[in-house]
């Protein structure tokens, strides 16, 4: 089933990639998670027909391809539109122009990452459960 296949994550500050490699590790998901600094790897990793992941969880704020671009161009392009995968932003903006960008760009969450390891672990739980539960339900395809 689809809710096995991979995570991606795209965050290109490293430190913040350490702590999500540790809470995906103390969740202990079965689905292997696939990081990337570099959001323009991401894409052309995304773009290979066969790769289809579970969500992706991408920062907004990263070099070359922003998250917000990197957004668009999945929901542009028809053979990656077409993938039907949640896609998550995580972010330290808190601001009202990011969330509304956001929102405009049919996310399917919008996870702050804070400062408090055991919210920010939680938040990433109830991201993944919910996806996980309700993955069927929101996806045009049979998975």
């Amino acid at each position: 089933m689809k809710m096995h296949k991979d995570i991606l994550v795209i965050e290109d500050d490293e430190d913040d990639r350490d702590i999500l490699k540790e809470i995906f590790r103390d969740l202990g998901y079965k689905n292997k998670v696939v990081f990337f600094s570099d959001s323009t790897e991401a894409l052309a990793y995304f773009r290979r027909p066969e790769i289809e992941p579970f969500i992706i969880i991408s920062d907004i704020n990263m070099p070359k391809l922003g998250g917000f671009d990197l957004r668009n161009i999945i929901l542009e392009e028809e053979l990656l539109s077409d993938k039907d995968i949640p896609y998550i932003f995580i972010s330290n903006a808190q601001d009202d122009y990011s969330l509304k960008r956001a929102n405009k760009l049919s996310i399917q969450g919008y996870i702050h990452k804070g400062t408090d390891y055991n919210k920010y672990k939680e938040k990433i739980k109830n991201l993944v459960d919910y996806w996980r539960e309700n993955i069927n339900t929101f996806s045009s395809k049979k998975v």
